[in-house]
């Protein structure tokens, strides 16, 4: 059975670097082809059927929202962030977080958001309010600061389509065993493709994506950071990040006002 492209190209880590710089690594892919598992999964669904469901649950969403956390770990220091997403049919949404560790790679420690509530797109990362030229590349350089809380979720609620920047990979997907996250019967997808390994949790009774980890090996890591900026070369032994999505709300009734960050700085609507 042919997968779903969407499913295809998730597979996104961010990283912080010492001295407080930071690389961004999208490692996803909209060319290459992902081989899942045909045994027959669970209450009679195969691994297919319930990616496909995945998606067809999203799709048929007017609204989604959720908070979480996202647990950065290298190096034997953890950092973590705190996030709320809320998005809704046709381009409504709004994703803010703030980052816990005083190590934040950004300026400015402080909430931070992307949004849009029907006047365009903005993102602000502690620099003022930023006009963004659409929705992907708002939430494309939103991913880079929220630790990937701006990606997975979005993506799949619109639909997006990233081209693959960096290489083409090939992801294998593989069910495994029966898990809880919060309490919530979930089934567990693994793929693992040059060191970069993506699990996703996902509900047995809502199909919505439930929490999210990557791992990246010391020699990923290394690989890509020498393709761009060689002088980085750091002694980093792997990377971990772990994202938990809790009290997800679904086909809640918004007003546009919902859409615009929470921050005192900022009026209740975009101005026209």
């Amino acid at each position: 059975m042919e997968i779903p492209d969407l499913f295809k190209n998730m597979m996104y880590a961010k990283f912080k670097w010492p001295r407080g710089l930071s690389l961004a690594i999208l490692l996803a892919t909209g060319a290459t082809s992902v081989v899942f598992s045909s045994d027959a999964a669970g209450d009679g669904l195969s691994s297919s059927q319930i990616l496909q469901k995945v998606l067809e649950n999203y799709a048929s969403l007017a609204s989604y929202s959720d908070e979480g956390k996202v647990v950065v770990i290298m190096g034997g220091t953890t950092n973590s962030s705190d996030f709320t997403i809320r998005l809704a049919r046709m381009n409504l949404y709004r994703i803010e977080w703030q980052q816990n560790s005083a190590s934040s790679s950004t300026k400015n420690a402080g909430p931070q958001a992307v949004w849009s509530s029907g006047a365009g797109d903005h993102l602000e990362i502690g620099f003022g309010q930023q006009y963004q030229c659409s929705r992907e590349i708002a939430l494309a350089e939103a991913s880079i600061y929220s630790d990937g809380a701006a990606v997975d979720i979005p993506r799949i609620f619109f639909n997006m389509q990233w081209e693959d920047q960096l290489a083409d990979l090939v992801l294998g997907e593989n069910q495994q065993t029966d898990e809880k996250v919060e309490g919530k019967d979930c089934y567990v997808f693994t793929g693992e493709s040059q060191g970069r390994t993506k699990t996703l949790w996902i509900g047995k009774q809502d199909f919505l994506i439930h929490q999210v980890r990557i791992i990246l090996s010391a020699e990923a890591i290394k690989a890509m950071s020498s393709k761009w900026t060689p002088s980085l070369m750091l002694d980093v032994h792997g990377f971990t990040s772990i994202e938990i999505h809790t009290n997800i709300v679904v086909n809640r009734k918004f007003c546009r006002s919902d859409f615009v960050p929470s921050f005192p700085s900022f009026p209740s609507v975009d101005s026209e």
